[in-house]
């Protein structure tokens, strides 16, 4: 059964996707395609790559704002002089970097899995895939590496610099498909769980600050544009991560274990739901012919659940460490 997982971005509560793997794993779900935008081409890339999301778990407190690499001088100079041209305020090289350890800067051709990092192209306007696949109905790039894949899929625009590739200009993938359903659809899965860990967040955070004023625009802007894309989901999962901000890293055991809940409380029903040809194939509209935008879709809510064991294993520093202990799947 080619059953895919789409990992919405949104900062650090898009890690929440590294517990809907644990759980769907634990429960004998076999994921075979994965595509994530922003955090969630992380997650993916990451899983594609071999590693197991025990190991995943492990990685995650490694992650702290000594990655944000602030470009101060640029800044500085922007601020006294009005001179340079300031295109964003982190550079993101010290997470790139950190990508680039993980999976040895291999190339997207090594992911063992069918994978989609999505970015956007803001001369273009258009999505664009980082994938050793065909993407049917999709720009794709092959010649680059996962980690300047990742890169590209999470500069965040105004927050990380974006990224020159050839003749475009890359910026996030979540401006525009930060839960990319299709995308996995058109690498080849039948099925497809969307994990959507902002559409719960309510942002009631009345203090008027330059930077809260750009979480709740990225977050308003995030759930109105998912909206259409969540319906082409067999499945969604909406991780209960609470009120967690994009760089809150010391809250990213949190959201994996909201996404662990999320999920086990429902294995039941997605196996059910996996377990059956899509609705949509027999669905016709008036016209009578098929409609490829019908799908049957569940919605998914889940909470907390303690996971923190995972982050603690003693054995997990080795396996991380040595590519060769991830077999291929």
């Amino acid at each position: 059964m080619e059953t895919g997982v789409a990992f919405a971005g949104g900062g650090i509560p898009g890690i929440a996707g590294v517990g809907v793997l644990l759980a769907l794993e634990e429960a004998g779900i076999k994921v075979t395609h994965v595509t994530g935008t922003s955090s969630g081409s992380m997650v993916a890339a990451l899983y594609a790559y071999g590693y197991r999301p025990e190991e995943l778990v492990r990685i995650v407190p490694r992650l702290n704002r000594r990655y944000l690499d602030f470009d101060w001088r640029s800044i500085l100079f922007k601020a006294l002089f009005w001179r340079p041209r300031l295109e964003g305020w982190m550079k993101g090289d010290r997470l790139r970097e950190l990508m680039a350890e993980l999976t040895h800067d291999a190339p997207v051709s090594a992911l063992r899995l069918p994978c989609g990092i999505v970015a956007t192209d803001l001369y273009q306007g258009e999505t664009i895939v980082f994938s050793s696949r065909k993407v049917e109905g999709f720009p794709e790039e092959q010649d680059v590496s996962i980690a300047d894949a990742v890169r590209s899929s999470f500069s965040i625009p105004v927050l990380f610099r974006p990224v020159y590739y050839g003749r475009r200009l890359l910026i996030d993938g979540g401006v525009s498909a930060n839960c990319p359903v299709s995308i996995c659809r058109a690498l080849g899965a039948r099925h497809v769980i969307a994990v959507d860990p902002i559409s719960p967040i309510a942002d009631t955070d009345v203090v008027i600050t330059s930077f809260n004023v750009i979480h709740k625009v990225v977050h308003m802007n995030l759930k109105l544009q998912m909206a259409h894309e969540l319906k082409h989901a067999d499945a969604v999962i909406l991780p209960q991560v609470g009120k967690v901000g994009v760089f809150d890293f010391h809250k990213g055991i949190d959201c994996i274990e909201a996404g662990y809940k999320a999920a086990v409380s429902r294995i039941d029903e997605l196996k059910q739901l996996l377990s059956q040809e899509r609705e949509s194939a027999d669905v016709l509209d008036k016209s009578g012919k098929a409609d490829s935008h019908a799908y049957s879709s569940s919605i998914i809510p889940g909470d907390a659940v303690q996971l923190s064991h995972w982050a603690s294993r003693p054995d997990g520093a080795a396996a991380i460490a040595d590519p060769d202990h991830r077999a291929g799947r």
